[in-house]
């Protein structure tokens, strides 16, 4: 308990610390305590204490769901997609009704859609999230999904989107 306590206050001695350097833009050097002669500066030792600030995770802008499959998928693969489509009408229809949240679906063995799937490197099916922040844009393949197919991870699919799709609506995805 006192070692929580000693970690506590000297990481709150460290904030304030590091609160008046960066107001000053200036460090000082340590204070020579003089009430025993020789005893040099005094300095205090923290073990195992971090000090962290909150970082403001910065929402984006709008978010795209794009799913690539083909024409004439298997019951397995069919799934999903529904699935997917499931889940963001079901949890993020004011989001798909402002427009800060869009499903794309992509036939991929389309020959017309040749062009996007060689953009994409995308396979025959293929979930991407595009996160758009102002000019900047990042995009990145969901393979999770796939240890989720079939009829009996049904639950578990819808429930990995929404709260994939919460977390990246919410800037918080990785």
């Amino acid at each position: 308990m006192k070692k929580q306590l000693f970690n506590a206050v000297a990481a709150a001695c460290i904030a304030s610390a590091l609160i008046v350097i960066g107001c000053s833009g200036q460090a000082t050097t340590p204070v020579e305590d003089n009430r025993s002669a020789g005893s040099g500066p005094t300095v205090i030792l923290v073990e195992n204490t971090s000090i962290s600030l909150p970082i403001k995770q910065l929402k984006p802008d709008r978010v795209e769901l794009i799913y690539f499959h083909t024409k004439l998928p298997c019951h397995c693969m069919a799934a999903v997609g529904d699935n997917i489509q499931y889940a963001v009408d079901t949890y993020f229809s004011d989001a798909m009704a402002d427009g800060s949240l869009k499903l794309t679906t992509i036939i991929s063995d389309d020959p017309g859609n040749a062009e996007l799937v060689k953009q994409y490197d995308a396979m025959p099916f293929t979930l991407f999230i595009r996160e758009v922040r102002g000019s900047e844009e990042r995009l990145y393949p969901v393979n999770a999904i796939w240890e989720m197919t079939g009829d009996n991870n049904r639950d578990r699919l819808v429930e990995f989107v929404r709260s994939t799709l919460n977390n990246v609506m919410e800037g918080k995805s990785r």
